[in-house]
């Protein structure tokens, strides 16, 4: 939510692309410069035995459907549920229980000095990307209008690549001599990653076609990866899998590379997987919709006509008369609400669908006849995002060994190669990137700007001072911190299980593999065709897109 390449090609000495995110989800940067034009850098199989379901026709009650989590995977599986009981003329009564008091969550926007005088800036999710065919069919059809993620052409500058003790590239301005500047460094490794990016398209593009939609919908994890095509890159490292697997150079893997991984998912490539790595990789034309794109999101669930409850902290699943013997259970959700410590109960639903972190979000599982499988913990990365407004064009060089009054690069993207050689120490932040001039201010000397750094801890005020050469160039500071993804490790067997038991589904579990806007909508596509399926016995042969 930030991702992809376009690399220059040598003969023709086009210029690289800029570092943004892929598919979003929750991974981030901003504009392009010369150089990097555009390049974006934001189990054993679990064999389902709950099949023996009743199929409802359009004479029977409504299927009563529970989703816990008002993001991007709740309020889409509300949408493709809503439509395809449409399409198979059944009914569904659907329920939304989001414990925030807002939805989308996190993607999440901002507003300078938070007031509604300026645009919203987005602070987790921030773009997604022209392959994200989901989420750019849905700003179409609800029509929300778009715009370039570094549409603020004044903001571009050099990009330069930090190690933590020096710049290790930096852009001077000039194409052609940042061109050969590039390849001295990196030699071949610039086209080596451009195809790797164009295959990882071409591959990311099968899983929308009728050709796979038309095999699933997928009982689990491992077969829809399988089948997809994906399966082989969850068991290595990012770096592994270019150094060894596509010969790029270690220089260019460790610090080329891995400022994508950085950047996008706030973790190294020696610990990343190659799936997350290609992610990381792949895509161009970063975007987002103006407003902020939880709009998306609020659109699903509007479409969708589910019933929405706000501030329902869910705790508890557990299944109604759990002492008989049903074909199919029901399951009552035991909730907090407006954080409250009393507790309340829903009425009994036919199914239950998990959209949010499982272990993050404090649900337990009781009186549940049927077996239960549930997922392994799963860690999450917690990143610090920090926004600024500065009257300072540029960042000091103080922070980088420099005079206090030379200025850097206004876009840097931090390596750790040399920490990992154990010759230095981490970089105090991921990324820098100034965002957008915002003009100017009463009592204020020169135009303002908004600069956003991601980064592993909170940075220091003394280091935004060191960062913006005086205390008194911090015109605004906003922190912000959260579980933006689950780190990320290489896989070997432990999938998470698309099903916990019969009629609890779990949509989150796919962060393991992918963690973007995008992603978790794909995986909501499958998890409601998979309960129409069961339910209803009907199974939709095209992805909505092309409906």
């Amino acid at each position: 939510m930030l991702k992809l390449i376009k690399f220059l090609e040598i003969f023709a000495f086009k210029k690289i692309l800029i570092v943004l995110s892929f598919l979003s989800d929750f991974n981030l940067t901003s504009n392009s410069s010369n150089l990097f034009n555009q390049l974006n850098l934001n189990q054993i199989p679990f064999i389902s035995s709950y099949h023996h379901h009743h199929h409802q026709n359009s004479s029977s009650k409504p299927l009563r459907i529970a989703i816990i989590g008002g993001g991007p995977a709740g309020t889409s599986a509300a949408f493709f549920l809503s439509r395809l009981s449409n399409q198979s003329r059944n009914h569904a009564d659907i329920h939304l229980f989001e414990s925030s008091n807002r939805i989308g969550g996190r993607v999440l926007s901002i507003k300078p000095f938070d007031s509604d005088q300026f645009q919203s800036i987005e602070a987790g999710a921030s773009i997604f990307v022209g392959a994200n065919k989901h989420l750019n069919h849905a700003a179409k059809i609800f029509n929300l209008s778009l715009q370039d993620y570094n549409q603020d052409k004044s903001e571009n500058g050099p990009i330069a690549i930090w190690d933590g003790t020096e710049f290790v590239f930096e852009e001077t301005g000039s194409e052609w001599w940042d061109t050969l500047k590039l390849v001295w460094r990196y030699g071949r490794a610039p086209f080596q990653l451009s195809s790797i990016n164009k295959q990882t398209i071409n591959q990311f593009e099968q899983i929308y076609k009728e050709s796979f939609i038309s095999i699933g919908p997928f009982d689990s994890f491992h077969e829809w990866l399988s089948h997809s095509g994906l399966l082989n890159f969850l068991p290595i490292t990012g770096s592994d899998y270019l150094i060894n697997q596509k010969s790029i150079n270690l220089q260019a893997v460790n610090e080329l590379a891995a400022i994508f991984t950085r950047t996008n998912y706030g973790q190294d490539i020696s610990n990343i997987h190659a799936l997350a790595t290609l992610v990381s990789l792949a895509g161009k034309s970063g975007r987002s919709v103006i407003g902020g794109n939880h709009q998306i999101f609020q659109h699903f669930l509007n479409q969708s006509q589910s019933k929405l409850h706000l501030n329902h902290q869910i705790h508890t699943i557990s299944q109604s008369n759990p002492n008989k013997t049903y074909s199919n259970p029901q399951y009552l959700l035991s909730y907090h609400q407006n954080s409250k410590n009393l507790t309340a109960t829903t009425d009994p639903f036919d199914i239950v669908i998990i959209a949010a972190p499982f272990h993050q979000s404090g649900l337990t599982l009781q009186n549940i006849q049927q077996s239960i499988q549930l997922p392994s913990i799963q860690p999450y990365v917690r990143l610090h995002v920090t926004f600024i407004i500065t009257n300072s064009t540029s960042p000091s060089g103080e922070l980088f060994g420099k005079s206090k009054d030379q200025t850097v690069s206004r876009m840097i993207y931090s390596t750790m190669m040399r920490n990992v050689l154990g010759k230095g120490k981490r970089p105090v932040f991921n990324t820098v990137n100034y965002l957008k001039n915002l003009g100017q201010k009463d009592g204020v000397i020169g135009d303002m700007h908004i600069v956003k750094i991601f980064s592993e801890a909170p940075v220091t005020t003394g280091t935004l001072q060191k960062l913006f050469k005086h205390e008194q160039n911090l015109l605004w500071v906003k922190r912000l911190e959260w579980d933006a993804y689950p780190f990320l490790n290489p896989i070997q067997s432990d999938f998470p299980p698309i099903q916990l038991t019969q009629g609890i589904y779990y949509v989150n579990g796919f962060e393991s593999f992918m963690s973007t806007m995008e992603t978790q909508t794909l995986m909501s596509f499958n998890i409601a065709s998979l309960i129409t399926k069961n339910y209803w016995n009907f199974n939709p042969k095209r992805n909505w897109i092309d409906e």
